[in-house]
């Protein structure tokens, strides 16, 4: 098994999304978007767009013969995360905050619209050992306790904006939510097949809206596939805030 790594360097960021340098190159890189994806919804709010797709979307053995393109802005800070994100209440489409390196570690939240009034965390980290991929041995769902509710919000979205944090060091991984720790992950525990799958390589912020409707077993865990004929044609996920500190 290999020794932990260092932890990546961390520069200090804070964004609140009230002028256009809040999405500039400098920080946030749109990644596979498609044109007028992402923009503002008002100062202070920036809106994460995913349109249906055109033409006739097929539904069989719960998958859609089509899925849609959604916005994905990445930031190359490092360091201690907070969010301040809403995702939209449909089924099969999620709302992702995921730290990510080159190498393929990921640390995720994920705000699945089919299931509003919980969250899930997850950490996953290839190896070359890895039979298949380990998506969800390390995930993690978490329900919000009603006292921690505020902010009201549009019906087609979830019921308010949440503060999810994540604690990432050599050690461990710890997911909050509205200051509250709701889940430990010590770099011990990530071991299978007799090796680390603990993310240790220096990551970048990705923040994006997507169609989960394929494949199925994707699918059938973000409460899909997307059902076209009574969702909206465009829905948006929204961020007010992201803060990195060291």
């Amino acid at each position: 098994m290999t020794s932990p790594k260092t932890r990546p360097s961390c520069t200090p960021y804070r964004s609140e999304f009230r002028t256009s340098s809040s999405i500039s190159q400098e920080y946030f890189v749109p990644v596979d978007t498609p044109p007028r994806s992402y923009g503002f919804q008002s100062p202070g709010i920036l809106a994460l767009r995913l349109d249906r797709p055109n033409g006739r979307i097929k539904t069989s053995k719960g998958i859609n013969d089509k899925v849609a393109d959604g916005a994905t802005l990445n930031s190359t800070m490092y360091g201690n995360y907070t969010f301040e994100v809403l995702g939209p209440r449909i089924s099969g489409i999620v709302t992702a905050i995921v730290i990510i390196a080159p190498e393929g570690d990921e640390i995720d939240i994920e705000l699945l619209g089919g299931d509003p009034h919980c969250w899930q965390s997850n950490v996953f980290v290839p190896h070359p050992s890895d039979k298949e991929p380990l998506y969800g041995v390390f995930a993690g769902r978490h329900c919000y306790k009603p006292s921690s509710r505020s902010h009201s919000a549009s019906t087609d979205t979830v019921d308010s904006y949440h503060l999810y944090t994540v604690d990432w060091n050599p050690e461990k991984i710890i997911w909050g939510v509205d200051g509250i720790h709701v889940r430990t992950l010590r770099r011990e525990d990530t071991i299978k097949n007799g090796v680390y799958h603990f993310p240790s390589n220096p990551a970048r912020i990705q923040l994006g809206i997507w169609d989960a409707s394929f494949p199925s077993g994707t699918s059938a865990w973000a409460r899909g596939p997307v059902n076209w004929r009574t969702a909206p044609a465009s829905m948006s996920a929204f961020a007010r805030s992201v803060r990195i500190e060291c």
